[in-house]
């Protein structure tokens, strides 16, 4: 039983490299804690920096476009609007002139069919003019 002290040796080696884990476990820790630290500083410095003044910007060219992107619209709804307008006002009077001339053309036509009528002669049309070859 006096080999205790060997065994007393070895667990107090033990202790000793499991406290130097320790350390070595709490040091990466803090280490990697400052290096989180530092990254963030440098995020938050390149994002103050480069990317806000960036992102106001192109915030405004954003804003800018959907003003113009509205004006535009507006416009397109307006000439449609007027382009309808002249569409409907030329069928209303396209109507109007038919309406009014198709007595006309009625008078016409039938001045043509009294015409053909009185040119033709034995149910054939005579030709008022020679034609070559008859």
């Amino acid at each position: 039983m006096n080999d205790l002290t060997m065994t007393n040796v070895w667990l107090a080696i033990l202790a000793i490299v499991s406290l130097i884990e320790f350390l070595i476990i709490a040091v990466a820790g803090f280490m990697a804690f400052k290096a989180y630290k530092q990254v963030m500083e440098v995020l938050e410095t390149v994002e103050r920096v480069h990317i806000a003044p960036i992102r106001a910007r192109v915030d405004g060219i954003l804003d800018e476009v959907e003003i113009i992107t509205g004006k535009v619209r507006h416009a397109q709804d307006s000439v449609s609007s007027a382009l309808n307008t002249a569409a409907h006002a030329g069928s209303i009077l396209a109507g109007s002139v038919k309406s009014k001339t198709w007595p006309i053309v009625g008078v016409l036509r039938g001045v043509k069919s009294v015409a053909e009528s009185l040119l033709r002669k034995n149910g054939k049309r005579e030709q008022p003019y020679i034609t070559a070859g008859t």
